[in-house]
């Protein structure tokens, strides 16, 4: 991963994250990749300890990232990202819009690192 080493990623804000078609996006993705809810939190873990570049805020100032399992509490069972994957009625919008925003965030992070190229796509 040394071609990274100069990679600049970008954390979400909250204006993003509470934006109802970032949102929905976001919400969209993590349900679209194939990862058993359990093993989440070690993607999420594994993807920020491996990544070899710098995490920023919008303003230049580091981002400190938080601990994956601090963040997401003590749930070995993962409850809370099953309640943010289901969907309402329609099957086309989140059932639920959590206000758990650093967890978001770091699920908005994971994306943002790992497939760039999607998480562009929330902005849009």
């Amino acid at each position: 991963m040394h071609a990274n080493k100069h990679r600049v990623v970008y954390v979400a804000t909250q204006t993003e994250l509470v934006n109802p078609v970032y949102y929905r996006r976001l919400w969209i993705a993590t349900r679209n990749i194939p990862i058993p809810r359990r093993g989440w939190l070690d993607e999420i873990a594994d993807t920020l300890r491996d990544f070899d570049g710098n995490v920023l805020h919008p303003n230049g100032s580091t981002y400190d990232i938080p601990c994956v399992d601090t963040t997401f509490g003590d749930d070995p069972d993962v409850r809370w990202l099953g309640y943010y994957l289901l969907a309402d009625g329609s099957g086309d919008y989140p059932k639920i819009i959590t206000r758990k925003l650093q967890r978001v965030q770091l699920l908005d992070l994971y994306f943002r690192i790992k497939y760039p190229q999607i998480a562009d796509s929330f902005k849009q």
